[in-house]
């Protein structure tokens, strides 16, 4: 899907803290009228799955089976690239299904025969799609531009724009609120419901404390410290004013103009305006809990609301820390990456979020039909309040980071678990789904950054 401005509310909001409430305040989510009140300080662990291998199976594969989906999604954007330079008529974008890496054609196309051969010639598979991807990409294009013409309310109503080769069609993704206008026709995008939000929790920092359970602790791999900071680790983000804090996870380490970073969701340091009511963002303090000493900081420099994306500068004294290219994965050991990847359609990804730990799932939306200029990736996983800004990989590369959930119940409150959440969304006939925003498009954003600190 395609980046777009998100609405930063409380209520309606994009996967970030736990809902730990310490007292009432402003900035806390409200429930709907008739809602429960929700405090889950003290709940169960929401915990799915400890162990990569584990997430794994629940979706029907190995890590084998994991490495082979990865090489096979690197060699089909490699042909993509290839294809929109040499078939722009005929290439109409690829995809994963089953083992099969298939290539989208547009028959009757000028050069349609000859894309088929060479695709063949790879090991692919064809399938016939009726819109060629340059056009697909070029209406994307302008409804993310009508978007981004909308006044701030309505265009806060547009979570994000989908596009698939194998109808042709491109869909303006809209919360069901209401808020978002219905596309122009002459724009040829169509319009869709859907329920992502971002959930953002919050609480007072003079009486904020730590929940009794917490996501796995990181033993000493042996290569790195200890104490090292890797991506998918819980962090706690204080506001400038030291009011309010969030829950979050820690994105992948990366460095910038010589600089340690943590790459992770802008919104993990938004905070409500007084004024307007509606989470900003503001340069908050990183640390690992309410306790603990500040770890770096968040910069208005760095940081883009609209796509969802921040930078986190690590304060020199903690850089050996942070100076790894890890993340936890593959049980109790961090897993080293290896370089980042575009999601391709029809590939299985996995995250770990503090709150939830590893869940696995297939991307089933995109908002471009060549990998390459994918930013904003859907995967049918579950994410819920706490997982924002951790991470998304394949084997061992980097792909996104976390930003948006469906796991929301009725009354727009986070569900307290993966279970709950697959149990009342399969009653309301949908599966969890979270949204990540590549690590391509963060880079794009913030020239000079290498992802991997190692």
């Amino acid at each position: 899907m395609r980046h777009l401005p998100r609405r930063r509310t409380w209520s309606i909001g994009a996967l970030v803290a736990v809902v730990v409430v310490a007292a009432p305040i402003a900035a806390q989510a409200q429930p709907r009228d008739g809602a429960p009140a929700v405090d889950d300080s003290r709940a169960t662990p929401a915990i799915v799955h400890e162990s990569l291998e584990d997430a794994l199976a629940e979706v029907g594969t190995t890590p084998a089976g994991f490495r082979t989906q990865s090489v096979l999604a690197d060699r089909l954007a490699d042909a993509s690239d290839d294809y929109t330079v040499r078939f722009p008529e005929a290439f109409a974008g690829v995809r994963i299904v089953g083992a099969a890496g298939q290539v989208a054609v547009v028959r009757g196309a000028d050069q349609a025969e000859p894309l088929i051969a060479d695709a063949r010639s790879r090991g692919f598979t064809v399938y016939s799609a009726p819109t060629p991807a340059r056009q697909l990409d070029q209406t994307a294009e302008r409804a993310q531009a009508w978007a981004d013409s909308l006044p701030p309310a309505e265009r806060d109503g547009v979570t994000a724009i989908d596009v698939d080769p194998s109808t042709g069609d491109v869909t303006v993704v809209v919360e069901d609120s209401g808020a978002a206008p219905t596309p122009p026709a002459d724009l040829g995008a169509g319009v869709r419901l859907a329920g992502f939000r971002p959930a953002q929790g919050s609480l007072g920092s003079g009486t904020a404390t730590l929940p009794d359970t917490q996501s796995p602790t990181i033993p000493d791999p042996g290569t790195l410290l200890p104490n090292s900071m890797v991506g998918g680790t819980r962090m706690y983000v204080l506001s400038p004013s030291r009011t309010v804090a969030n829950w979050c996870s820690l994105g992948f380490n990366g460095i910038r103009d010589g600089r340690v970073v943590n790459i992770t969701a802008a919104h993990c340091s938004s905070f409500t305006d007084p004024a307007t009511g509606r989470p900003v963002f503001r340069p908050g303090t990183m640390s690992e809990d309410s306790t603990s000493p500040r770890l770096g900081t968040f910069t208005s420099a760095e940081a883009d609301e609209a796509l969802d994306a921040a930078l986190i500068t690590v304060d020199p004294e903690d850089d050996p820390r942070f100076r790894n290219s890890h993340v936890l994965a593959d049980g109790p050991q961090p897993l080293p990456l290896s370089g980042t990847q575009s999601p391709v359609r029809g590939q299985t990804l996995c995250k770990f979020g503090q709150k939830t730990g590893y869940t696995c799932g297939k991307v089933s939306g995109i908002d471009s039909a060549t990998p390459g200029g994918v930013r904003n990736v859907t995967i049918e996983l579950c994410a819920i309040a706490g997982d924002s800004g951790g991470v998304v990989f394949s084997e061992t590369r980097a792909v996104a980071v976390t930003s948006l959930s469906n796991a929301f119940d009725r009354y727009d409150q986070p569900y307290p678990s993966c279970g709950v959440a697959r149990t009342d969304l399969a009653a309301r006939g949908a599966v969890p789904l979270m949204v990540g925003v590549t690590v391509g498009a963060i880079s794009a954003r913030f020239p000079g950054l290498q992802v991997g600190a190692s």
